[in-house]
C-alpha cells in the first residue's frame, strides 16, 4: 500500500513541515495582539458590566472554552467555570464497516491557569459496542493571555482501558484479506491498553477577526502492541454573525502518524481536512460540526464530528475584560461629573443566592449504564470448549463472571441526609437489565449422543448500599462537585456454565456434561465522583462516574449515572 499519495499535487509526507512553516511565518509576521488599555476622557467615568460569557485571563471568549473546535483544544477555562461536552465522531473507511465514537467530557477551571478534566469514550463498531476508555486530564497555561506569543499551554492525559479493541487504528484490509476473524473468534478481542498522552496547545487571535489554535500531540500505549501516535490538529475560525458571535465558520485539519512495535518503519499516515461551523444557540451553549475528508490512502474517506458543549460558572472568577475590542460587549455606559480620578469602575455584583442548604434531604432518581471490567466469552466453538476441557484447560479464558456481557442498562435511586453543608449519609439501590451468554453440552459416545446448544441467561441484577457523600457547593454558582463511596450487597448475577469431561482428550470420544450454577449474592463496594447543577433551590441535575468492586477484578464494573435530585 502506498503511503505517500498526492493531495493537490503535493506528496503527503510534506504536509507536516509545509503547514507548520506556513503558520510559523504567519505568526511571525503578525505581532502578538497586546491587551488593550482603556483610555478615558477627562470628564466621564465608564461603568462596564461585563459580557455574556466569561473570559479566561484576558483571552477572547472563543478561546476560553477548553475545546476550540472538534479536534483542537486551546488555552484554559476561567477559574471555577465548568465545561461539558458531548462529541460524536463517525469514520467511513474504504473497506469494512464504519466506526462510531461517543465521547463525554467535563472540565473545571482552577486558579493560576490550571484545568482538570475527566472523559469517557464509547464505541459502536460492526454490530458491537461498549465503553472503551476513561481518562483523567490536566492542563496549565504558561502565562496570562498575550504575555507570551501563541499563548502556549501544556496538556497531559492518562487513559484507562476499560473495554476491548473493536477497531484498530490501521485501515481495514480488503474483503478476503486474511484469517484474522478466525483468530479473534478463538482467542477473543484484546483489552484496550492504558495509554498516556501529552500535548502542546497553541492559540492566537489575529487582526481581531480570526481565531486560530493548533495542537501537537504524542500518545503511547503502555501494553499490547505498544502503539505510538503523534501528529497535529489545527483550526481557524472567523465570526459571521455579530454581535455576540453566534455563528463562526472556518477550516479544520488533523494529521496522525501511527505505528506499533512491529511497524515502526512503516507508519500509517492519516490526514483529514474540511470546513467547520460553530453555532451558539444561547450564550453558554455551542454546536460544532466538522465534516473532514481524507487526503491520503491511509485516511478514512470521511471523518465527521458533531459536538455539543455547555460552558457555565466562573462569572465572578475574573474582572478583566477580554483583550480584543471585538469581544467587548458594553451593556451600560454612564457619565459622572467627577473631575478627580479617571478610572474604569466595575458594577457591584448582587448578593449570591443560596442553592444548597446546610441541612437538607436529597431524593435522587437516575438512569444508569454499567460496563464490565473484562469482556465475556468471545463466542468460541462449542466443540472447542469440549476439546480444550478434555485437554485440561477451558478455551473460555478470562471473562466477566458476575454481570455478564459487556454492558447493561438500568436505573436506581438514593436518599441522603446532609447534616452539614458538605457531608451526607444515605441509602442507594439500583437494578440492571443484564444478559449473559452460556451453553448446554451433553455428550455420551456410547449411545451416541452429542447435544450442544447456546443458551442465554437473562437476569436482573440488584444492589443496596449504604453511602457517604462529600460535596462542595461552589460559592455564587449552582454547581456542587461531589465524591461518594458505599458498601452493600449485590444479587441476581454470577451464573456459570462449566463442562466436566471423562475420557480421552478427544472432543468426539469423551463423555461431557454441563453443570449450571445460578445467581449468587456478593458484597460490593462502590466509589465515584460527579457534579450536581441546581436549576432551582429544590431541583438539581446530577451526573457521575463510579466503579464497583465485587470479589476480584474479573467481576468489577463501571457505572455512569444521570438523573434528577430533589432537595427538601
Amino acid at each position: 500500500m502506498t503511503k505517500t499519495s498526492l493531495f493537490c499535487g503535493i506528496p503527503a509526507r510534506w504536509f507536516v513541515p509545509l503547514i507548520a512553516c506556513v503558520y510559523l511565518i504567519l505568526s511571525a509576521a503578525n505581532h502578538s495582539v497586546d491587551a488593550q488599555e482603556v483610555t478615558l476622557r477627562e470628564e466621564p467615568s465608564i461603568v462596564v458590566t461585563g459580557e455574556e460569557v466569561p473570559s479566561a485571563y484576558g483571552a477572547p471568549p472563543g478561546l476560553s472554552r477548553s475545546r476550540f473546535s472538534n479536534t483542537v483544544q486551546a488555552y484554559v477555562l476561567p477559574p471555577w467555570s465548568f465545561f461539558f461536552g458531548e462529541l460524536f465522531e463517525g469514520q467511513g473507511f474504504r473497506h469494512g464497516p464504519p466506526d462510531y465514537l461517543f465521547t463525554q467530557e467535563i472540565e473545571m477551571g482552577l486558579p493560576y491557569r490550571f484545568n482538570v478534566a475527566a472523559e469517557s469514550q464509547f464505541e459502536r463498531f460492526n454490530g458491537g459496542g461498549g465503553a472503551q476508555t476513561v481518562s483523567l486530564e490536566a492542563r496549565w497555561a504558561l502565562a496570562d493571555w498575550n504575555k507570551i506569543p501563541l499563548n502556549p499551554t501544556l496538556f497531559a492525559e492518562y487513559k484507562f482501558g476499560v473495554g476491548t479493541i473493536r477497531h484498530e487504528e490501521v485501515p481495514a484490509p480488503p474483503p478476503g484479506g486474511g484469517g484474522e476473524e478466525e483468530e479473534e473468534e478463538e482467542g477473543g478481542p484484546p483489552k484496550v491498553p492504558d495509554a498516556y498522552e501529552v500535548r502542546l496547545l497553541l492559540a492566537q487571535d489575529f487582526f481581531e477577526r480570526v481565531e486560530w489554535a493548533m495542537n501537537w500531540f504524542f500518545e503511547k500505549e503502555n501494553t499490547g502492541d505498544r502503539g505510538r501516535e503523534w501528529g497535529f490538529s489545527q483550526a481557524a475560525l472567523t465570526p459571521v454573525l455579530l454581535p455576540n458571535e453566534r455563528l463562526k465558520v472556518g477550516i479544520e485539519m488533523e494529521y496522525k502518524n501511527v505505528t506499533t512495535k512491529d511497524t515502526r518503519g512503516d507508519a500509517v499516515n492519516s490526514f483529514v481536512l474540511g470546513p467547520t461551523v460553530a453555532w451558539k444557540p444561547t450564550a453558554s451553549t455551542r454546536l460544532d460540526i466538522s465534516p473532514l475528508f481524507g487526503c491520503t490512502d491511509d485516511s478514512p474517506v470521511a471523518d465527521v464530528f458533531v459536538a455539543f458543549s455547555w460552558l457555565f460558572g466562573g462569572e465572578r472568577g475574573e474582572a478583566e475584560a477580554p483583550v480584543s475590542s471585538r469581544f467587548r460587549y458594553l451593556s451600560k455606559v454612564s457619565r459622572a461629573d467627577k473631575d478627580s480620578d479617571k478610572e474604569m469602575k466595575q458594577v457591584a455584583p448582587p448578593p449570591c443566592p443560596e442553592w444548597y442548604g446546610d441541612r437538607e434531604w436529597n431524593v435522587n432518581l437516575w438512569g444508569t449504564y454499567a460496563f464490565t471490567n473484562t469482556e465475556f466469552a468471545p463466542n468460541p466453538s462449542l466443540v472447542d470448549i469440549v476439546q480444550s476441557t478434555s485437554e485440561g484447560g477451558a478455551v473460555l479464558g478470562t471473562y466477566d463472571h458476575y454481570i455478564g456481557g459487556d454492558h447493561a442498562w438500568g436505573g436506581g435511586g438514593d436518599i441522603k441526609y446532609f447534616f452539614c453543608r458538605y457531608v451526607g449519609l444515605g441509602v442507594e439501590g439500583f437494578a440492571l437489565d443484564a444478559s449473559k451468554p452460556g451453553f448446554d453440552i451433553f455428550e455420551d459416545p456410547t449411545v451416541p449422543i452429542f447435544v450442544h446448544r447456546r443458551i442465554n441467561h437473562d437476569h436482573t441484577i440488584g444492589s443496596v448500599l449504604g453511602t457517604l457523600t462529600l460535596r462542595y457547593p461552589i460559592p455564587c454558582t449552582r454547581l456542587a462537585p461531589y465524591t461518594w463511596a458505599g458498601v452493600g450487597a449485590i444479587f441476581g448475577g454470577g451464573e456459570r456454565d462449566i463442562v466436566h469431561t471423562q475420557g480421552p482428550p478427544d472432543a468426539f470420544a469423551v463423555h461431557a456434561e454441563t453443570d449450571h450454577f445460578g445467581s449468587e449474592t456478593k458484597v460490593v463496594g462502590q466509589f465515584g465522583a460527579g457534579l450536581e447543577v441546581r436549576f432551582s433551590r429544590h431541583i438539581g441535575w446530577t451526573n457521575d462516574l463510579s466503579f464497583g468492586v465485587i470479589d476480584g477484578p474479573q467481576n468489577n464494573f463501571g457505572m455512569f449515572r444521570s438523573g434528577l435530585n430533589f432537595a427538601f
